[in-house]
């Protein structure tokens, strides 16, 4: 099997990568796109390896390379839903601010074309969301950068994100 190979920017001066090749069919979203997060189906909602895509394969190869080394810093649009109504329609709404956690959300994908939520639960709320994450200032942010989003409506957010990784038991 041949991985094509393919340019990328680090995402911390921390240098943290653990790269790890997963078959599309082992994906919650099997048409993976790289730069975007991506988790891994398992038997446990809450125990699920999430990372973000470095490469994202073709029909041929079938295979996404995914970062998951814990305590990286990326940068992911982040909606700020808290629940959901009947029927999967957005509900309640948050501000999003440091230390929030993040959770991969296939709900969001297909409302609003993101993959990174506030909401812990999915749109039928009773299964959990597995957990991306926690809600950091990028360097450039200063406090008064957060909260982002209101309570008020339903907004993508841009959002640095301290990656659980393989840690992302909840």
């Amino acid at each position: 099997m041949t991985i094509a190979s393919y340019e990328f920017e680090q995402s911390s001066e921390s240098g943290r990568e653990r790269l790890v090749l997963i078959p599309f069919s082992r994906l919650l979203d099997i048409t993976p796109t790289k730069g975007n997060a991506a988790c891994v189906n398992g038997l446990h909602a809450t125990r699920r390896i999430c990372g973000t895509v470095w490469n994202d394969g073709s029909a041929a190869d079938p295979y996404a390379v995914l970062n998951v080394a814990e305590g990286r810093m990326e940068l992911h649009d982040v909606r700020n839903v808290l629940t959901y109504a009947g029927g999967g329609a957005e509900a309640a709404w948050g501000p999003i601010n440091i230390g929030d956690p993040i959770y991969y959300d296939a709900a969001q994908d297909a409302l609003n074309g993101v993959k990174l939520s506030t909401a812990p639960l999915q749109a039928g709320g009773v299964v959990t969301n597995p957990f991306f994450g926690v809600a950091i200032m990028h360097q450039d942010e200063t406090s008064a950068s957060y909260p982002k989003g209101t309570n008020l409506a339903g907004s993508t957010q841009e959002v640095t994100i301290l990656c659980a990784g393989l840690n992302t038991g909840v």
